[in-house]
């Protein structure tokens, strides 16, 4: 059946049913003209909102309906994760042709919902509309935590560590071989994990919310658009320079078998090539504090570099495997 068969009523009760779900804080959801809820004093409110439009986020090609849901509410998350803050509320607006298909409209909602349930966010609201073109998603998230505990990419002081969690360069490893070969790259080939890594990524709530509430993390930001660029974006939040080394950058098995294999530039992949969605922090706690905090969270985290005063011709210093200065001719993916 076709969404344009249904019609828009038809489409937001079914969506009434799928998410009512009875929350505390939640006074009205679906079916509104917007969602209605308690806020708690001493508590920070935060928001986010993101959004996935096809062919310049996401190709249908390799993009299943199901891990564009998922997807689309995890990079939102993400930005709850980087702030040190918990998720409470998400709402979801939909641009779709007229010829879309009920069953894409159910599997894109069922990811929805398999996420907000895995990461404690409920469903309150959005909006659809009919779109000439392509597809688009867009969520917005709304979180909180206490007030004092929020993680600004500011903070960043000189003599600070730089840490990230996880493996870097994955994603954007999985988007070269879902390039090459398609969707079959999530089930065989030599890089599955990254196409994985690619279309599914994992907020880093836990770590992030852990390393608010311990006040360890001066400074933080999610790695969306690129490792250098969005460290060099903390450096100019917070005046400072940075130095790394790509030595000392987490890589997985993959990304090092790739490197062995191929003659094109892994690195650039590492440093530059965005939508990890790992937790890049800075923090001038001793190490063993900030690994025994990975190991309770259950969570990666390697040191790869340090903050320094600014000073310079740039704010970024990345130190090549040879011990040179590598200069990259851009630091990460930006729309214009």
């Amino acid at each position: 059946m076709l969404l344009k068969g249904l019609g828009e009523e038809r489409i937001i009760r079914d969506l009434e049913k799928r998410f009512a779900l009875a929350h505390p804080r939640l006074i009205k959801g679906i079916g509104d003209d917007t969602s209605v809820t308690v806020q708690k004093a001493g508590r920070a409110l935060l928001a986010t909102t993101d959004v996935l439009i096809e062919g310049i986020h996401f190709k249908p090609d390799f993009t299943t309906p199901y891990l564009l849901g998922k997807k689309s509410l995890s990079i939102s998350l993400s930005d709850i994760a980087a702030m040190g803050g918990e998720p409470l509320f998400a709402l979801i607006s939909l641009g779709l042709p007229s010829a879309t298909k009920k069953k894409f409209l159910d599997e894109l909602y069922r990811g929805i919902s398999d996420c907000a349930k895995r990461f404690g966010a409920v469903i309150a609201g959005g909006n659809t509309s009919g779109i000439k073109g392509g597809i688009m998603v867009a969520t917005t998230v709304i979180g909180e935590m206490p007030a004092n505990e929020v993680v600004y990419r500011s903070g960043a002081r000189p003599g600070d560590t730089i840490y990230v969690t996880g493996t870097i360069g994955d994603s954007a490893l999985g988007l070269t071989e879902l390039k090459r070969n398609g969707i079959k790259s999530l089930s065989k080939g030599p890089f599955k994990r990254a196409a994985s890594r690619h279309l599914d990524p994992a907020p880093r709530l836990r770590a992030g919310r852990s390393l608010a509430s311990k006040r360890l993390a001066h400074s933080m930001i999610d790695i969306s658009d690129g490792l250098t660029l969005d460290l060099d974006r903390v450096c100019e939040q917070s005046g400072v320079g940075a130095i790394i080394e790509l030595a000392r950058v987490p890589i997985s098995a993959e990304m090092r078998r790739y490197a062995a294999s191929s003659k094109k530039d892994w690195a650039r992949l590492v440093l530059s090539g965005g939508e990890d969605y790992e937790l890049l922090f800075t923090s001038s706690a001793n190490l063993a504090e900030i690994e025994g905090l990975g190991r309770k969270t259950d969570t990666m985290i390697t040191p790869i570099g340090r903050i320094v005063a600014k000073g310079g011709k740039g704010r970024l210093t990345i130190i090549g495997l040879n011990g040179k200065t590598i200069k990259l001719q851009r630091l990460g993916f930006e729309h214009f």
